[in-house]
């Protein structure tokens, strides 16, 4: 801990920088800290920084201020990620360089006191190598946070990310909870990193966002969270059509959260059954998705951080969809969180399902109780927060 030091009215405070990765979580999580650093720390001077497209949504009535990259753009391609040409029409290996220089010339003039960056020492494509290095000797402080479970990410266990990290960064920051993914998790990042991690807790927008945002809205049957397109998720949709065809109106209502334009571009038939069923209403992905989850019976969402802790705070069964990536981190992290909610949530891979798993899973949950589950550490972003302050001295 530093001494506690006067406000430098002519400098950042807090920069948060969370590479746009093909779901949301990394943005999720840098958003929710800002979201609670504005709301914790007030007179803070907070900045976001990333090329999601989705993240003035994520944002919603939270006065936060953030700045917006150029894009990468990603597919899944027999489980990895692949890189493509996104709307900027320049491809991810010129459009990092540019990246690069954009984030070093925010550092350079905002000389931030703080740097807190998601997952990544070096950032998806190194893009925060320059900065680092323009930093280095500066009173700037680096941190890192990091996902509950890591996964097998190539950019975080090069020997150029390991000696990043050590030259660089001040301290790690570990978004689990050790209760429920055990003491084990804790010891593998410890040794990934080579430092004990600050131990937070989960990081939840679903909780943060009560204190911006009403979450009043009408009872849904289930809420359904799709936000892209894999390469089986057509397969998953169509699956998902016939099961809620054959369950009908007897739960309810159900609403689907989709990328539209993304789903009439490459299978207008499929988005034509969700619009044919009287009881499903598909929207584009926004800040109503909170509102509906809070409302529901039942969800279903793919296996991301994100939704995890979204599920998790809102004490709704839940079937997660578990997609075919190589990192194995989605089904590692959901098979031990089922440990601990039991019943509460199944899991189905997106490669193997059928309308009538899909439908059996559906109305186990939907008859599953919210009781009995065990407490989950989801206040990850006050604690990551109060940390961060502390770090600081400010």
């Amino acid at each position: 801990m530093r001494t506690r030091t006067t406000l430098d009215k002519s400098r950042l405070d807090v920069l948060i920088y969370s590479h746009d990765g093909r779901g949301l979580g990394h943005v999720s999580r840098g958003v929710t800290l800002g979201m609670t650093f504005r709301r914790l720390f007030p007179n803070l001077k907070v900045l976001f920084v990333s090329g999601c497209k989705q993240t003035a949504t994520l944002i919603g009535s939270c006065p936060l201020e953030w700045i917006k990259l150029p894009s990468y753009e990603t597919l899944i391609i027999k489980g990895e990620a692949k890189g493509r040409i996104g709307d900027i029409n320049i491809k991810n290996c010129y459009l990092g360089p540019a990246r690069a220089s954009m984030i070093e010339s925010i550092i350079l003039n905002f000389k931030p006191r703080c740097v807190l960056v998601d997952h990544e020492p070096l950032g998806k494509r190194e893009e925060l190598l320059p900065a680092l290095k323009l930093t280095q000797g500066t009173d700037t402080t680096w941190l890192l946070g990091v996902r509950a479970v890591i996964g097998e990410v190539a950019g975080m266990s090069s020997e150029l990310s390991k000696h990043i990290f050590k030259a660089h960064y001040h301290s790690l920051l570990w978004y689990g909870d050790d209760q429920i993914l055990g003491s084990d998790a804790v010891h593998s990042v410890e040794a990934y990193f080579g430092t004990r991690p600050i131990v937070t807790g989960y990081i939840s927008r679903f909780l943060e966002m009560k204190h911006w945002a009403s979450y009043a809205a009408e009872k849904y049957a289930g809420t359904v969270a799709v936000p892209w397109l894999s390469e089986t998720s057509l397969s998953f949709l169509e699956s998902l059509s016939r099961a809620l065809d054959e369950i009908g109106d007897r739960y309810g209502r159900w609403k689907i959260f989709t990328d539209i334009h993304e789903l009439k571009n490459v299978a207008k038939n499929v988005i034509r059954r969700f619009e044919q069923n009287p009881h499903c209403v598909v929207e584009n992905v926004s800040d109503q998705y909170l509102a509906a989850l809070a409302n529901s019976r039942v969800a279903i969402v793919y296996g991301g951080y994100n939704s995890l802790t979204d599920i998790m705070a809102a004490n709704v069964p839940a079937v997660v969809i578990i997609r075919s990536v190589n990192d194995k981190e989605q089904e590692e992290h959901v098979n031990r969180i089922i440990q601990a909610r039991g019943s509460l949530m199944a899991a189905l891979a997106e490669s193997d399902i059928t309308w009538k798993k899909l439908h059996a899973a559906l109305e186990t949950q939907l008859r599953a109780k919210a009781d009995g589950a065990r407490e989950v550490q989801l206040n990850g972003s006050e604690i990551a927060a109060r940390s961060i302050v502390d770090i600081l001295g400010l």
